[in-house]
């Protein structure tokens, strides 16, 4: 069995390992949900930023194809207006890529943004051609349209296969939040389980294993005090301080009894005298009375002085043969006593620097559950920032969702509009094909016109005189037939050069309707994503929620292991108080070995 000693040291370690234990947890929780958050706030603005990036895209092909429609006057765009939004959504698309490139240094986004780089370069320096050309030589400009939707598409795959490996990244924080979540309250709550368990435990066990023995160990001492060597004192087979303690009481109780005997064969070796005297009536009467009151009285001043408490002397002078006996036997009693009491004492000190070890024991708990309940604070401030973090993320990706919304319903709204326009152009182009008919028509009266024109001069030549003015008449009627068949012809070549530019205008409002479909479908994607983020941040927030439950459930526990140091220090105060009452029962009686050693002598005074 272990020493006193060893087990409030083993317990003293138990403590100190399961507090440590509970700080680190606490800590590395604090660390490891800060830094989770803050990457899953980094992956959000990455997102955002990416998808705002994704529409300035699709805004620069807008601006390339509103240059291409600028060339025609009809459709009422200004082109130097279409430079500006150029120069404008281009600024802002290197600056959201600028952004991206920034926050995710250091991180495995920053290669998935390096790769949008070289497409995106391309493709700008092809909208910058386009529309640097569709002012000045606008057919050269529509001839590049080709090569700059082969970039649109280019950068359209790599913007979308950055932004799937953005989402992944963000879906892989996530799922490691959710991990170290789950690992946190596993820890949590097996450090409150054993936490608990070690400290209902190490009460019953000092209550079981030291005070209740030393309390029955007391009462065993006070009842040898009191004359009574009937009951043995209880914890002899221990093999700790409590054991020893109680193997010097039962040796104290073994010299009572034999002082007890040897009181009784002093009585009787008295009446053994007597008889004798009686007996022999002789000289030799009186030399064994003699003896035997030499014998008595020394017996007597030992017993005097032992009543009263001294232990530091032996019986020197020798009696009668027959009593000689008796004298070893009273001085082996009472050296035996003498060193009982002496272990009795060295077994109170134990106890004494065990008490003041038990109570240091329990300060020392005593501090490390007020830094434990310090660390716990901290952790819970840390966890309420991290909450309003989340909050706040939550938030902004609520109104970049809305933002998204507006977004997609001004591009319905565009698509409506350039809907109406295809139909202008549609109607532009069957009134020009009308036009066409009638032109044609007109053309026709015009030829025939002529043809009657020709007839009448041909007629009024053979009429003669009397057919000159008819002649100037037809004449003149076929100078204007002329006129109005080559006014028609140039009618007619504006009407199909009008019909080409306005087929032209319709394939480009068509593309236009394309582009905005997908600018469209873009904002749809984009707030299926948001929708997302929203979803995670809310689930992070639950986590959140379930952590400051774990930290207030540690944070009661931490109440209760202050109870339990209160009950140790009322034990161990209540272990003082015995120990003191222990202390003053030995201090009764005189020890000194070096007297024993060196012993007093009890002469016989005649």
């Amino acid at each position: 069995m272990a020493s006193i000693q060893k087990k409030i040291i083993l317990a003293s370690i138990a403590i100190f390992s399961i507090t440590g234990a509970a700080t680190g947890v606490g800590m590395w929780a604090t660390e490891t949900l800060n830094r989770n958050s803050e990457y899953v706030a980094l992956s959000a603005e990455v997102l955002r930023n990416h998808m705002q990036a994704d529409m300035m895209h699709d805004a620069l092909r807008s601006d390339v194809l509103a240059a291409i429609l600028s060339t025609n006057a009809s459709m009422g765009l200004d082109l130097k207006t279409v430079e500006a939004d150029l120069g404008e959504h281009e600024a802002s698309f290197r600056e959201m890529i600028e952004a991206n490139r920034s926050l995710s240094a250091g991180t495995n986004v920053k290669a998935v943004i390096d790769g949008v780089e070289k497409p995106l370069l391309a493709y700008m320096e092809a909208a910058n051609a386009v529309v640097g050309l569709a002012g000045s030589r606008p057919e050269e400009a529509i001839k590049l349209m080709p090569e700059f939707m082969r970039q649109f598409s280019a950068l359209e795959k790599a913007m979308e296969t950055a932004g799937d490996q953005i989402e992944a990244l963000s879906d892989a924080a996530s799922a490691e939040s959710e991990k170290t979540k789950a690992t946190i309250n596993l820890a949590l709550k097996a450090l409150l389980v054993l936490a608990s368990i070690f400290s209902v435990g190490l009460f019953l066990l000092t209550r079981r294993s030291v005070i209740q023995p030393i309390l029955q160990l007391s009462k065993n001492m006070e009842t040898l005090a009191g004359g009574d060597t009937s009951q043995p004192p209880s914890g002899i087979d221990r093999r700790d301080e409590i054991g020893s303690m109680s193997v010097a009481v039962e040796v104290f109780r073994q010299a009572a009894i034999a002082n007890r005997a040897l009181e009784e064969q002093a009585a009787a070796a008295r009446q053994q005298a007597q008889a004798d005297q009686e007996a022999t009536r002789q000289q030799a009467e009186e030399d064994a009375s003699e003896r035997l009151r030499i014998a008595t009285s020394g017996l007597a001043a030992g017993l005097k002085r032992l009543a009263s408490g001294d232990l530091a002397f032996q019986l020197d002078q020798a009696f009668a043969p027959q009593f000689e006996a008796l004298r070893h036997d009273f001085n082996s009693s009472v050296r035996q006593l003498a060193e009982t009491l002496f272990a009795i004492s060295d077994g109170i000190g134990t106890i004494d620097g065990s008490s003041r070890e038990i109570a240091a024991g329990a300060g020392d708990l005593s501090r490390r559950t007020e830094n434990q309940a310090a660390s716990l604070e901290q952790t819970a401030a840390a966890l309420e920032e991290i909450t309003a973090n989340v909050s706040n993320a939550n938030k902004r990706t609520s109104e970049a969702r809305l933002a998204a919304t507006d977004a997609n319903h001004s591009a319905l709204k565009s698509v409506e509009v350039v809907s109406h326009a295809e139909e202008a152009m549609r109607r532009i182009e069957t009134s020009s094909r009308q036009i066409t008919g009638i032109i044609g028509v007109i053309d026709e009266i015009a030829f025939q016109t002529n043809l009657l024109a020709l007839n009448a001069g041909v007629e009024a030549a053979r009429a003669g005189e009397a057919g000159k003015g008819f002649a100037v008449v037809a004449q003149e009627v076929r100078d204007l037939a002329q006129r109005s068949a080559k006014a028609a012809s140039e009618i007619r070549d504006h009407i199909r050069q009008s019909s080409a530019e306005v087929e032209s205008g319709v394939k480009l409002v068509l593309d236009t309707g394309t582009a905005l479909k997908d600018i469209g479908e873009r904002i749809a994607g984009i707030d299926q994503h948001m929708t997302a983020i929203a979803t995670s941040a809310a689930e992070q927030s639950t986590g959140l929620a379930e952590i400051n439950a774990a930290v207030n459930s540690m944070d009661h526990a931490t109440q209760q292991n202050a109870a339990m140091v209160e009950q140790s220090t009322a034990a161990s105060a209540t272990l003082a108080a015995e120990t003191a009452k222990l202390r003053a029962l030995v201090s009764r009686f005189r020890l000194d070995m070096e007297d024993i050693g060196g012993h007093d002598v009890i002469r016989h005074v005649a």
